[in-house]
């Protein structure tokens, strides 16, 4: 009988054969989770990049909150609704980042505030 049982032999063919499949196995499974561990830890893309340049001191009723210039347009946002894990000083500015916001339209239109879902500093 030899190294290989007579039903092995069949079922398996020479040891070579079955060392060979094993390897491919595992090579398999090597890459799917190469892959999906590649496509978990995709960087969080933004949609916009801007520039907080301070504080809008005006004393008027759409007044107020800070100014951020994305592509030649200048905005306001408030600071107190920001996302929790986002805190500047006004020390830092100019502060370049990278967000994601929305035009506000319940408040005097035409100023331009917005609202920031997710944002973050630019290194």
């Amino acid at each position: 009988m030899g190294r290989w049982g007579d039903g092995d032999k069949e079922k398996w063919g020479d040891g070579e054969n079955h060392l060979k499949l094993k390897k491919m196995r595992t090579r398999f499974f090597l890459i799917i989770f190469s892959i999906i561990l590649i496509l978990g830890c995709e960087k969080t893309k933004y949609e916009s990049t801007g520039t907080i340049t301070g504080a809008d001191m005006a004393m008027c009723a759409c007044c107020g909150g800070y100014f951020i210039e994305m592509s030649g347009t200048t905005y306001r946002f408030e600071k107190t609704e920001l996302p929790d894990n986002f805190i500047f000083t006004d020390d830092q500015l100019p502060l370049k980042v990278e967000l994601d916001w929305s035009l506000k339209t319940d408040i005097c239109t035409g100023v331009n505030w917005i609202k920031i879902a997710k944002i973050r500093v630019i290194q």
